[in-house]
């Protein structure tokens, strides 16, 4: 799968951080894995429920996924609020950990 392909059905819905034009050949490691997944088959795109903020359905899967996706993302030092080393309180997590928490 391309990568504007992934832009349209991960980060656009569900990343805060997501700029069109900027970065945009840089990737998270949450929507690495999850085309990976939708490439495989393992994950259908309409399949994916539509994020309501107020159910902070990531907070179920932090750690579960921060030890296997934050710690490998290239933001996870210096450019992620939600579980970088400086975190910061109700920061969101980005569009492909939130996918994947969905």
């Amino acid at each position: 799968m391309t990568k504007s392909n992934f832009q349209d059905y991960i980060c656009r819905p569900y990343c805060a951080f997501f700029r069109d034009g900027q970065k945009e050949d840089l990737a998270c490691r949450g929507a690495e894995a999850a085309s990976t997944l939708v490439d495989r088959g393992l994950v259908k795109v309409g399949s994916v429920p539509v994020l309501e903020k107020e159910s902070l359905v990531w907070e179920r899967h932090k750690d579960a996924l921060a030890a296997r996706v934050c710690r490998s993302c290239p933001f996870f030092a210096e450019d992620c609020d939600f579980q970088g080393e400086e975190r910061i309180e109700d920061a969101e997590p980005c569009g492909g950990f939130i996918l994947l928490a969905l």
